[in-house]
Parts: C-alpha cells; structure tokens; sequence
C-alpha cells in the first residue's frame, strides 16, 4: 500500500473560533437588544440545535418566507438576521398587572454585522465525537501543526477552482468537528457551494456527509452562523476498504488482499469535488446514494440505483457513429461459429429439428455490425463502462438490466421461482449492494482513480446459496 501521509508545514489555529463557538452555544436567555429599539427587552438562547431569540413585544410586521431584517445585539456585538423559522407569538395577560407580549423566532441565520464578503474562511460543523475516525482509513491525508503538536491522519487537501482547501478532523473530550478551510481569499458564496461539493465528495467515500448548524469565520474573527441545509447523513455503502482485518473477512482474505488495497489519493479527491462542483449529474447521483441509504429502505434502494445507473450512463456515455463488429478477426469468429454449432448439436436430442435451424439461423449473424447510433437500452447503460475501460461480466451484465424491472413497478424483483421473504429481502440486498460497486467504478473511474472498489455484494452469496466467480476487490 503506497504512503498514506504527505509531510508537509500547515500550522493552524483553531483556539478563538472555538471559544466564540463554545460561547454562543452556552447562551441559555442571554440579554440582548434589538438594534432599532434597545428600549424592548431580548433575550438569546440555545435550544434543540439552534437558537431562538425571544422579543418582549409583538412584532406585527408581515414575514415573507421566513425572511425578517432583525438586527440584535448582543455583548456589543451588532448581528443582522435574514432567515428565521418558526415565529410564534404568544400574550400573557396577568390580573392586576400589565399584558406581557412575547414573539419568539427560530434563527436560521444570523452573522456578525461585520463580517467580511471577500476573505479566507473557516467553516466549523460539530459532530458526534464517535464520527471522528481519521481520514486516513479512505483517503491520502496531510500533515499539519498545532503548536507543538503534530497530527498525521486527520488532513485532506483538496484542489479546487484553482483555490486550496484543508478539511480537518478535530476533537476534545466531548465534542468532535469538521473544519473547512480556504488559503486563499474568496466570497463567502464561492466558499460555501465549494464546501457543499468537498462535503458529497467525502461523504460518498466514508458513508458520511457532514451537514446541519454551520459557524464560518472570517479572516477577523467574525462569525456568520446557518442551520437551514440538509442536516448530517451517513449512508450504508463504502466504495473502497484500506483495511481488510477491520471488516467482516476471513483471515484468508484479509492476509490475500491487505497490501494491494488503495486510498484515494488527494488528487483522485479533488477530481472527484471538480466533477461534483461542475456537473449536477454527479451531485445528484451522490446525494440520492446518500439520502436512499440512510433510510435503510430495500424498497427505496434499488430502485433509486438504477435511476442512478441510467442517468450516469446518459452522461458519461459518449455518442458514437458507425457501425463495428463485436468480432473483427474473421478466424476467431469461425472458430467460435463452429463451437456454438458443436452445442447445439449436441443437446439436439433435447431439439426439434425445426428449434434446430431456427436457433443456427441466428447464430449465423451473431457478428452483426453493430450500429451504434441505434443501441438497445442494455447497450446504453453498459457502453460508458466499456468507454472508460472497466470489465462487466455477464453476471454485471443481468444486475443492470434489472433497471426494467425496477422502473417498470417489479420493486420486489420477482420472478416466476416462488421465495419465501427472507430470501426476496436478501436477494434484493444483493441487487443494491451489486448496483452501488457498479456505480461506484463508474464514479471513481472517470475521476482518474486508479486501484480496488469493494464488491458490496460477495458477503451475501452464501445466503444466497449463489457462487460466482467474483472477488471481494475488484480492480478498475
């Protein structure tokens, strides 16, 4: 297996971002103004996952789609809002006293009045602190530096748009993130859609993608909170394995396949957040893959891969014209007439005479050019993986057309053979598992990747009482 680790200088300093963090998120009624009238008592607090600003007045004022100018202060800190949730308000009228209004919004966004349009960022997403796992069991990683302090595993560098970006692990005791950061200055817009991208394209090689309350910093130390995406999700599938004696492998198979199994090199990563970046075919590939399987649904799965199948092979797929022999050496292609003739005269005893001329009729245009303006819809959906180079077997070949059973209402995949439900369940894993390796060559193949995807579904022959001749890791 190639060196895992680039040694590199890449000092970094995360102390003040995560004290402003640690800082908002302990506000429990923390006093607050609104910028237009100090005079109206506000309080600031955390709750459920985000934060709440409670006003002691009724706001009248029409709300356009969760969209509100409230500027606030808190701490001498002037914030501006743009995006609320839910606004709520409620009177409480006490005998004897005067009436107590309240309005209470639910902040979606809010961001420190000065904060820089054009900067270099830190973006900061939390996570559980069992999600930190290190990069290094995927992907190539970079060093980088905290004081004294050297770490190995937990730096990605990624190339994008001709800008810099480190993703890093980082943890304490109790609370784990993820942390984006650009080298070089850029707006706030270009960040965020350039950080969304890097998130699907880790997402989709370790099964999760970061998401939910996000704090970007500026270059100054100004804050600009969201929590209005989709939250965190974590997915079923993995493409690659690094490490065999980690998963569910004999030692057999483990001790065959540890020293030949790949990472995903920083440059493949990049390539991969360029593809996703530019081209919504691959983003919306990798975000189905993502949101189907953290459902755990087998009857959302299947059906959703083989969309997934289609539409990656309309847009990978390139149009040819002309027309081509399957077989262009004119000796082999006698030599395997004869032996298919040689078969079916021996199982003629099974055969009608008429079966017989019909069947040798058609073998004798087996090697019929090939137009390839006019594919079937089989030959569309495997003609990308013969374009960039990756071998299908016939086996390949009859998973991919269960495209038409899918699409067509089979969800359960039935056939004619009576299963019990276990069997149907399983074979339908079987089926998902197949699609999400087949996918994944397509994916990490046009991305220049270089090396072994992990064949999801060879765990689940022996339940299927199923033997092929497929391995654990298949090379593309």
């Amino acid at each position: 297996m190639k060196k895992s680790t680039q040694k590199i200088e890449n000092a970094k300093d995360f102390e003040k971002e995560l004290q402003v963090i640690d800082k908002l998120t302990s506000f429990n009624k923390h006093k607050a103004h609104l910028v237009d009238n100090e005079s109206i008592p506000a309080v600031l607090s955390r709750e459920l996952g985000g934060f709440k600003l409670e006003v002691k007045e009724r706001i009248e004022e029409e709300i356009d789609e969760g969209s509100i100018d409230l500027p606030f202060k808190v701490d001498n800190v002037f914030y501006e809002t743009k995006t609320t949730g839910s606004v709520s308000n409620s009177t409480n009228i006490r005998v004897g006293e005067s009436v107590d209004f309240q309005t209470k919004f639910e902040l979606k966004e809010f961001y420190s009045k000065e904060f820089c349009k054009e900067s270099t960022y830190k973006a900061f997403y939390e996570v559980d602190v069992n999600e930190i796992k290190t990069f290094h069991r995927e992907f190539e990683t970079v060093s980088y530096q905290i004081e004294e302090e050297k770490y190995s595993y937990n730096c990605l560098r990624i190339k994008l748009q001709g800008k810099t970006y480190d993703v890093i692990q980082f943890k304490d005791e109790t609370k784990g993130y993820y942390i984006f950061e650009c080298l070089e200055e850029q707006s706030y817009d270009e960040f965020s859609k350039s950080c969304f991208s890097i998130q699907q394209a880790i997402g989709f090689i370790s099964s999760f993608m970061v998401g939910g309350e996000k704090f970007v910093f500026d270059d100054r130390g100004n804050v600009y909170y969201s929590n209005y995406i989709r939250p965190s999700i974590k997915g079923m599938y993995i493409p690659i394995v690094t490490n065999p004696y980690k998963k569910d492998f004999d030692k057999a198979v483990a001790d065959e396949w540890y020293q030949k199994l790949t990472r995903i090199s920083l440059k493949t990563l990049s390539n991969l957040t360029h593809k996703i970046h530019n081209e919504p075919e691959f983003s919306i590939a990798i975000l189905v893959i993502l949101e189907v399987t953290s459902l755990k649904s087998l009857l959302v799965i299947p059906s959703s891969f083989a969309v997934i199948i289609e539409q990656l092979s309309k847009h990978l797929g390139v149009e040819e014209t002309g027309t081509e022999r399957p077989i262009k050496d004119d000796e082999l292609k006698n030599k395997i007439l004869k032996e298919l003739h040689k078969v079916i005269d021996d199982k003629a005893t099974n055969l009608t005479d008429e079966s017989i001329l019909k069947i040798k009729r058609r073998l004798n245009e087996f090697n019929k050019p090939v137009n390839k303006k006019r594919l079937t819809n089989s030959e569309k959906l495997t003609r990308p993986f013969e374009q960039l180079g990756i071998k299908l077997t016939l086996h390949d070949i009859n998973i991919i057309e269960h495209r038409n059973d899918l699409l067509h209402g089979n969800i359960l995949l039935k056939t004619q053979e009576e299963k019990d439900e276990n069997t149907i369940d399983i074979y339908m894993m079987y089926v998902s598992a197949k699609l999400f390796t087949l996918i994944s060559k397509l994916l990490l193949k046009s991305v220049g990747y270089d090396g072994y995807v992990y064949n999801q579904a060879k765990h689940l022959e022996k339940y299927l009482k199923m033997t092929t001749e497929e391995e654990y890791f298949e090379k593309i």
